[in-house]
């Protein structure tokens, strides 16, 4: 099963939903940014690609929130707004693009937003996916 999201690059983005199957290792083998959140914005699993690219350990990571901890600047409308209607609603399926400021680079990527809903609410996910 698949989700298509148009991308900010106005390419077709297809996400194998599969993925949110995946051990940490099956996570780490995969070709993008994989991070996952809590309702709550805690990072829950952070992949290697991720940790490459932002140049951050995921023991750093893996345990705090996102939005404040990780990365101030995903604290906007477009970002930080999209998951919060998402976690309102339980559903998200969203794609844009967006900058990340590091101290060794600026990173223009598309993000994609994935709400994962489980059986109880406490055990709902965001998956947060990055290209680029």
């Amino acid at each position: 099963m698949q989700s298509q999201e148009e991308s900010a690059s106005g390419g077709e983005f297809e996400f194998d939903i599969g993925v949110f199957n995946l051990d940490e290792r099956g996570l780490d083998a995969q070709p993008f940014g994989i991070i996952r959140l809590d309702r709550e914005g805690t990072v829950l699993s952070y992949n290697l690609y991720e940790e490459r690219q932002a140049r951050r350990k995921r023991q750093d990571v893996v345990g705090k929130n996102f939005f404040t901890d990780i990365a101030p600047c995903s604290r906007v409308k477009k970002f930080h707004g999209r998951f919060l209607v998402g976690v309102e609603q339980r559903e998200l399926n969203a794609t844009f693009g967006f900058v990340f400021h590091f101290p060794h680079k600026t990173r223009h990527v598309d993000v994609s937003l994935f709400y994962k809903a489980a059986a109880r609410q406490e055990g709902d996910t965001v998956w947060v996916i990055i290209r680029g």
